[in-house]
């Protein structure tokens, strides 16, 4: 009987001491569980090997027209613009201020130097 007693006393104080371990640890470290698709983890391993000419959505249905003031972030958090440019002398001599997002393809007005100087 005190042989029973004294491996309950035993497992009692070893559980409180696991306890507080796993109290510290996660008073100390952020843990968080995700989870990948199939699909999404084969996308991801796409991304290595994206091409220019893909860098638009395949689906608008979620597109918005925001045009009118000048931006530099889509509101789908996309800072990549599709934009159209002319070249001379090997730098860009003229765009059109009509942008198209590379993510979900809302448009958009590009920013110029005029802009920045009515921010200032």
């Amino acid at each position: 009987m005190l042989k029973n007693v004294l491996v309950v006393i035993g497992i009692s104080i070893i559980s409180l001491i696991i306890s507080r371990v796993v109290i510290r640890f996660f008073k100390k470290y952020d843990i968080g569980v995700y989870y990948i698709n199939k699909q999404e983890e084969e996308a991801m391993a796409d991304q290595e090997n994206l091409d220019i000419n893909l860098l638009h959505p395949s689906d608008y249905s979620k597109s918005m027209d925001l045009r009118g003031t000048p931006t530099h972030l889509c509101v789908c958090g996309c800072n990549i613009w599709n934009v159209k440019t002319i070249f001379d002398n090997f730098e860009i001599a003229t765009y059109f201020i009509d942008m198209e997002c590379a993510n979900c393809g809302s448009l958009a007005t590009a920013p110029t130097p005029l802009d920045r100087e009515r921010k200032e």
